[in-house]
């Protein structure tokens, strides 16, 4: 993954659950495209995005995962940099959800990427090419545009 913004790459639950969609062949291509080209490149993530993760992949999916390999993929995820959300942190994504006028899921994504460093935010979630508090809006399934 190239870019001149920063190394640092903000990665929600939406891309992450392409990871183990096999529905969504094309998404899920992006999505492994993501983790595939990671040279140089600091994936991070939140523990919302953890949860949010398990909770689909476990309860939405048409085929759920088991919760031993949900578990597993958790324990992989950890070894990535995680944002804690704290009081702080859903403060902060409240004033941005009116301010923007996002979901406060999108907002939690967009101030733990704020907060991080992070120049990217890799979602399916807000328009691909939005830019909000300096971070670019990157969906993933267009991945060869943003490379």
């Amino acid at each position: 993954m190239t870019g001149s913004l920063t190394s640092r790459v903000f990665v929600d639950a939406s891309v992450l659950v392409r990871l183990f969609d096999d529905d969504e062949p094309r998404r899920q291509a992006g999505a492994r495209a993501v983790f595939g080209d990671i040279q140089g490149t600091t994936l991070v993530i939140s523990t919302r995005v953890m949860a949010d993760f398990y909770d689909i992949v476990t309860r939405e999916f048409a085929r759920p995962l088991p919760a031993v390999v949900a578990g597993r993929a958790l324990a992989d995820l950890a070894g990535l940099a995680v944002v804690q959300v704290d009081h702080d942190l859903v403060a902060a994504a409240a004033d941005a959800a009116e301010r923007h006028d996002l979901e406060i899921r999108d907002a939690l994504a967009v101030e733990a990427a704020a907060t991080a460093g992070c120049g990217r935010l890799l979602t399916e979630a807000l328009p691909h090419g939005t830019v909000l508090r300096g971070l670019l809006v990157e969906d993933p399934v267009n991945w060869e545009e943003c490379r």
